[in-house]
This record gives structure tokens, sequence and C-alpha cells, in this order.
């Protein structure tokens, strides 16, 4: 049985044959960086920083995404006061005032859901009277 070391040498003759034969004759052979062997103890202190750095990304992430909901929720119901205090305002006007506007009664909720941005605007906008 051979040895690693003949075992080693074998392969990087059939290397250098081969690359010979392509035009590559003059290339390096063998290893371009050191090899590190770590003991248990660095490989443990190595592999507790690595989990810190991922768990601190993962509760970053997490608390970002949170936030984020938060601010979403906030603006909803920023959102949903406007609208109400629209409603409630244009309720207190009567019919002939509401007419005035361009409104009927039965519009307000809709009319204040638009107002406010909780809606999409349904209804036609006139640049000038006709």
């Amino acid at each position: 049985m051979h040895n690693t070391s003949e075992m080693r040498d074998e392969a990087q003759a059939q290397a250098l044959r081969t690359f010979a034969g392509n035009g590559f004759g003059d290339a390096a052979i063998g290893r371009t960086q050191p090899h590190v062997l770590l003991d248990s103890v660095e490989l443990f202190h190595l592999a507790r920083a690595n989990r810190s750095y991922k768990l601190r990304e993962i509760v970053e992430a997490m608390l970002q995404a949170v936030g984020d909901f938060v601010r979403q929720m906030v603006t909803r119901w920023n959102r949903q006061q406007r609208a109400r205090a629209t409603y409630l305002a244009l309720r207190g006007l009567d019919s002939r005032m509401l007419r005035d506007l361009g409104f009927h009664r039965s519009e307000l909720m809709s009319v204040a859901a638009e107002v406010a941005g909780v809606a999409d605007y349904t209804r036609a906008r006139l640049d000038r009277p006709f």
C-alpha cells in the first residue's frame, strides 16, 4: 500500500503532465493557502461567535418587522379617526347644505372614507361647473 506522500507525489506528477499538455506547464501545483487546524476550544469559540452574530441578525429583523407592523397599525388607526371625524362633521349638516356640497346623506360614510384616505376616490371631479 502506498503512503500518503507517495500518492501526493504521483498526483502532482499526473497534474504536471496534464497541465503541460494543455499549455499550463508552469502552473503552480500544491497548496496555495496554508491549512490551519483548530483545536476544539478555538472551534467552540468561533461557533459561539457565529451563533451570536446570526442570532443578532434574526432579532434585528424581527424588531424591524414588529416596528413596521406597529407603524402600519398607527397609520390605519389615524386614517380611521380622520374618517370618523369627517363623517361626524358632515352628519351635523342639514340636507340643504349637503346638497350644496354635492352630497346626499346616504353618501356620508363613503365621502368621509375617501377624504381620510381609507377608500379610493369614486366620485368624478369637475374642474369647472357645467
